[in-house]
């Protein structure tokens, strides 16, 4: 890895970390309990400060945080006869301040205020650039259409650019992918601008079952093409063919054995078909081309369609295709905040499916691949690099609220079977149930490192 990456991801982790602790730590403050630690870190202490009755740490082990409150654990309060609470120092114990004599509802709401501030951090990421730089959209330019299909058929070539659909004018790939779903089959006009010269081409959308890779059918109305995207590397992925051979991002496939592609699904269609067998590139970088010799390796995937194919892949993915649609700032937030629930959705939906298993456990990352990807996002961009850190803080939130004893969404679980009961659980119980979420919890780290380091040795 490079200083960039490492340093990328220092800093990217600890925003995360400290925004999710200062989420139970202001709340915690403002329902009157009292704050003992805030640590970014676990274990030994590394450097810190007091301010108040709090101490400000930075500790040894960076993945993660803590923030201990008064009253805290039950461990640590002990009541005698009268009813007088007192630290495990015997100092007496201020039950304004202690965190286990607040009500349920108050509890509840400082565990929730940790993954809230990760939400909350991500809807104001996703404001922040949707406000100042724009909405990411894809221009309605035309890439390559699959041969046969209404987009071939109708003459619609790569480059073209959709002006309108049936008189009404559209500005991105999304609108022209709405006319289709509602087109529901029915035959649609396009207004479409090549070389200076605008014509009307009329395509009739196809019903096609997609099946999407986590094994779920949907019904889409498609013509055979989809938006424009350049033949520009914009990732090289450790382990496979192209970082082998040197590939870089930014560079630009020119040709296939010789063959001139345009688009990136002329080249990937030309490697997905090559699996075991070399092929040489044509790489353009800095104005200079140059050939590359590589075999693409074999990957058992699902198409479109469900069915099981073997395709060859040589690790890399396009620069995206979007241009920034300038929007208002309060239509912005409710972007941002809408963007912030699908991807939550998302990333909660596919949890399930690998519980299902959908989705192997295999594509489970650890800090390496977290180090890694962030040093990619790092290096296309800024903008990049916030879309990216506002999906690790979505990330975190939905981790930190799995019913798991030791998370807060173990904690949350406590409450709620306390709400139902009328009385906490026992201290013992809560014990037992911490040390089986904490051998979960480790045994789901050391699983996400072993993927890490078998990606690192080219086995993916």
């Amino acid at each position: 890895m490079t200083v960039e990456t490492i340093v990328s991801f220092i800093i990217i982790l600890g925003l995360l970390i400290f925004v999710h602790e200062l989420g139970h730590f202001l709340v915690a403050k403002r329902a009157g309990v009292g704050v003992l630690k805030f640590s970014l870190g676990f274990g030994r202490r590394l450097f810190g400060f007091r301010w108040g009755e709090t101490e400000y740490l930075i500790s040894a082990i960076p993945l993660g945080g803590y923030v201990k409150m008064v009253g805290e654990d039950p461990r640590e309060v002990v009541v005698d006869a009268t009813g007088q609470a007192f630290d495990t120092a015997g100092q007496p114990l201020d039950r304004q301040k202690s965190f286990a004599h607040k009500s349920v509802w108050v509890r509840m709401a400082i565990v929730l205020a940790g993954p809230g501030a990760n939400f909350l951090l991500a809807v104001l990421l996703f404001w922040g650039v949707f406000a100042l730089v724009g909405r990411p959209v894809f221009p309605p330019v035309a890439g390559k259409p699959e041969p046969d299909s209404p987009a071939a058929v109708a003459g619609l070539r790569p480059g073209d650019r959709i002006e309108a659909v049936m008189g009404g004018r559209v500005g991105t790939w999304e609108e022209i992918e709405a006319a289709f779903q509602a087109s529901r089959g029915n035959p649609v006009t396009l207004r479409v601008g090549r070389d200076g010269v605008h014509r009307d081409l009329t395509v009739t959308p196809r019903r096609k079952i997609f099946t999407d890779l986590l094994g779920d059918e949907r019904e889409v109305w498609s013509i055979g093409v989809g938006p424009f995207i350049s033949t520009a590397v914009g990732r090289v992925m450790e382990g496979f063919p192209a970082a082998q051979v040197g590939l870089k991002v930014g560079d630009r496939i020119v040709a296939v054995d010789g063959e001139r592609v345009e688009t990136w699904e002329d080249l990937a269609r030309r490697i997905h078909t090559r699996p075991g067998q070399e092929i040489a590139l044509t790489v353009e970088r800095g104005g200079t081309r140059f050939p590359v010799a590589l075999i693409p390796k074999a990957s058992v995937q699902q198409d479109a369609g469900g069915q099981t194919v073997t395709v060859g892949l040589i690790g890399i993915s396009p620069v995206e295709g979007f241009v920034y649609e300038r929007i208002d700032p309060v239509t912005a937030l409710v972007d941002a905040g809408a963007r912030t629930m699908v991807t939550s959705v998302k990333i909660l939906y596919v949890l399930v499916k690998m519980v299902e298993g959908a989705v192997s456990p295999r594509t489970i990352g650890g800090p390496i691949l977290m180090a890694q990807m962030t040093g990619e996002q790092a290096q296309q961009g800024l903008l990049n690099l916030i879309f990216f850190t506002a999906l690790l803080s979505i990330n975190l939130g939905i981790l930190n609220l799995l019913p798991i004893p030791i998370l807060d969404g173990g904690h949350l679980a406590f409450f709620g079977i306390e709400l139902l009961r009328g009385r906490p659980i026992s201290v013992k119980k809560r014990e037992v149930a911490q040390r089986v979420g904490l051998v979960l919890l480790v045994g789901l780290m050391i699983f996400a490192f072993y993927n890490d380091i078998f990606r690192l040795l080219g086995r993916p």
